[in-house]
């Protein structure tokens, strides 16, 4: 019996009736029906290629159908059925590289590694490649214009992220520590009691650039960490004066207000004073590393992936705040883990501003001299200008109106 070889090799059963719809359809596209003047061509068609001895592979059979309606009168059905047969080969070309590129995800055969926080050779990094080859193919298919499609694959333009495309969620956001830090926050499982702590208010740093990475793609950041611990900074310190007071001093006073760690009322008391700065700056450096090794270490994104955080500081004049940078920057260029690896995370952003770090003589110049130091071990921080023209208008007493920056974006304009 005479027999069809299809693509992949196998074969099946000549069956005419297959090749009668074929051609119906593509009179009924031109025609918006299909007339018995279709119905006997198709039929004629299929009776002529039936009538073939030998085995035809679907190529064959393609191109005799092809041939018999150019011969004919019904040239623009068969310019109708050549646009088809085109369309489905390629759609069988994309789904055939398809496959090839899921199936090299799945096995982490081509391994990338294109982002840093992400482990492609792990069962979530090959998961979540294969996915993003899904989610890609389905916005190039479906959701982006012809234009769009052809110029993205001709390199012409790049659409970042364009796995995350179809869902359409925000890419790269500042979460609101001060707020949140300050009033706590809710989670879908529980909630937050506010920080009370450096120690407190670091963990919940990591916890909250963790939880923000997962309702989203791309990165989280802060946009002025130093200012947004001075509070914490300060009730730390009034804890461990007032133990100081206790068990230094032994005596009842003891310090309620939300005072500078600088205040006279903390001075007059020299012995309590050296105590609970050491207490204080031993809990920030503390914090500051465990924040650093938190962010190096917890995955998120079903279980592949750093969150991609930053953080830009530099600014804060205050003690508490110039107290921060420091600790920041030295946990920085110390590193982490056993053999003190440079930190991937977070990408650290030194906001530059004049009068405040630029020159000799600035409050904060000393530390600009550390930032430079540790960009020079350990690549961060990055730099950006606070006085830049986009900039222009910003308040100086609010720095939440400072300019800040996602470290990936490697954006230095000093």
């Amino acid at each position: 019996m005479k027999k069809v070889i299809k693509r992949d090799g196998r074969t099946e059963l000549f069956d005419k009736e297959k090749i009668v719809r074929a051609v119906e359809l593509s009179f009924q596209d031109i025609e918006n029906e299909i007339s018995e003047k279709a119905h006997l061509k198709a039929r004629e068609i299929a009776n002529f290629i039936a009538n073939i001895e030998d085995d035809l592979t679907v190529e064959q059979i393609q191109d005799i159908v092809e041939e018999k309606l150019m011969a004919s009168n019904y040239k623009n059905i068969a310019r109708n059925f050549i646009t088809y047969r085109y369309e489905r080969t390629k759609m069988r070309e994309r789904n055939s590289q398809f496959m090839k590129d899921i199936s090299e995800k799945l096995a982490a055969s081509n391994v990338q590694n294109q982002n840093a926080n992400v482990d492609e050779y792990s069962f979530g990094g090959r998961m979540g490649e294969a996915k993003n080859s899904l989610m890609k193919k389905f916005a190039l298919d479906y959701i982006l214009s012809d234009m769009a499609r052809e110029n993205h694959l001709n390199n012409e333009i790049y659409i970042h992220d364009l796995d995350a495309y179809a869902v359409g969620m925000h890419n790269c956001l500042t979460i609101p520590f001060d707020k949140l830090l300050e009033n706590g926050f809710n989670t879908r499982q529980t909630d937050v009691r506010p920080a009370r702590s450096i120690n407190t208010a670091f963990q919940l740093v990591a916890v909250l650039f963790q939880l923000q990475s997962l309702q989203q793609f791309g990165g989280v950041s802060a946009s002025h960490l130093d200012w947004t611990i001075v509070p914490y900074v300060r009730i730390s310190f009034r804890k461990h004066f007032n133990e100081g007071m206790e068990f230094i001093e032994e005596s009842d006073l003891r310090c309620e207000a939300d005072l500078s760690i600088e205040d006279d009322f903390y001075k007059q008391f020299p012995r309590v004073y050296k105590y609970a700065m050491a207490k204080t700056e031993k809990e920030l450096m503390q914090a500051v590393q465990g924040m650093y090794h938190n962010l190096n270490t917890l995955q998120s994104r079903s279980g592949n992936q750093l969150p991609f955080t930053s953080i830009n500081y530099g600014t804060c004049t205050l003690p508490e705040g110039r107290m921060v940078i420091k600790a920041l920057l030295e946990g920085s260029i110390e590193g982490v883990g056993k053999v003190r690896k440079t930190p991937i995370f977070p990408c650290g952003i030194f906001q530059c501003m004049k009068g405040v770090n630029r020159k000799p003589g600035d409050p904060n110049y000393d530390l600009f001299q550390l930032a430079l130091k540790s960009t020079s071990k350990r690549l961060y921080p990055n730099y950006v200008n606070v006085d830049w023209s986009t900039n222009v208008g910003y308040d100086k007493n609010d720095p939440k109106t400072y300019v800040s920056t996602m470290g990936k974006c490697k954006l230095q304009l000093i």
